[in-house]
């Protein structure tokens, strides 16, 4: 009688571990599963990558045609709506996002928002920056996952991605597909060159590292450096002494701080086009200005 007592308990206890198991697998999702899903485009090419691994959210992507690129994001199924955003600076609110959910009904809903302010009714449906192909979006539930699809036409997508997940529970609903307030949120940084994504402030120390550097050489050291060899002449020869070191000091960590800034746009992918001239030239005007008296005297040569 004991024996068959516990032999009944192991049986029961095998088959709540068997159902535990089996719902883990379920709404795992790896980015060594195949996606057997009923989508408007090809998945067979798609880059894969976890980006957001407190709610194990899985981004796969590949760029399609010359200004197309595929994107599916896949994350758990919490009855809620999941959404994926694309930032100029990292923030919310001005960024545009493609949001999607899965109603009670299994009917799914994707749309367009753009996230103009903190307030609700500056939350517009339909309303972005995004060129969303027409008929490209879809979200899927299965298997305890939704799978949100969608494609857009650019040469670049923004490299500041958004990711939220809403309240359990609580999906927007017709006439207004109001969003009401997330319930998580991050913002990352994704290079579609090497597939990687990283939290944003992952890279602030580089970001702050680049403007105090460029801030302190060139806005200040060099600029009190110029200004000891001008006024500071009664001074002999400590005057030149202290302009020499000054100069130099701030050519060092002005050139440190461009380094840094071509290390910060290469991790992020950005484009800063304008940024970046303006740094060379800067550069360039900085060697001539510590390489000055070597051109006086060659001049007067």
């Amino acid at each position: 009688m004991k024996l068959s007592s516990i032999s009944i308990i192991f049986f029961f206890a095998t088959l709540q571990a068997l159902s535990v198991l089996q719902v883990n697998s379920q709404s795992t999702d790896s980015c060594n599963s195949n996606l057997n899903l009923d989508l408007p485009f090809d998945t067979s090419l798609l880059n894969c990558l976890p980006v957001w691994s407190r709610h194990d959210f899985i981004l796969r992507y590949v760029r399609n045609l010359s200004n197309v690129w595929n994107f599916v994001l896949s994350a758990p199924d919490t009855n809620s709506f999941v959404a994926m955003g694309f930032s100029t600076t990292g923030q919310m609110v001005g960024s545009s996002a493609v949001v999607g959910w899965v109603s009670a009904d299994g009917s799914g809903t994707v749309k367009q928002y753009f996230l103009g302010g903190q307030r609700p009714n500056l939350v517009v449906a339909d309303q972005g920056n995004l060129t969303i192909v027409e008929n490209s979006t879809s979200i899927t539930s299965r298997s305890s996952r939704v799978y949100l699809a969608f494609q857009l036409n650019t040469s670049q997508p923004l490299s500041r991605v958004l990711y939220s997940v809403g309240q359990i529970g609580v999906i927007p609903s017709a006439p207004g597909f109001a969003l009401a307030e997330h319930r998580d949120k991050v913002s990352t940084l994704l290079n579609y060159r090497t597939g990687t994504s990283a939290s944003d402030s992952q890279h602030s120390r580089l970001r702050k590292s680049h403007g105090i550097l460029n801030m302190l050489s060139w806005g200040i050291l060099m600029i009190i450096g110029a200004m000891a060899g001008r006024y500071f002449k009664q001074w002999d020869p400590m005057w030149f002494y202290s302009h020499a070191a000054i100069q130099s000091c701030a050519f060092l960590l002005g050139l440190a701080g461009i380094i840094s800034g071509f290390v910060l746009e290469d991790r992020l992918n950005a484009e800063v086009d304008t940024h970046k001239a303006l740094g060379i030239l800067i550069l360039v005007l900085g060697c001539l200005q510590v390489n000055s008296p070597a051109i006086h005297i060659y001049s007067i040569k």
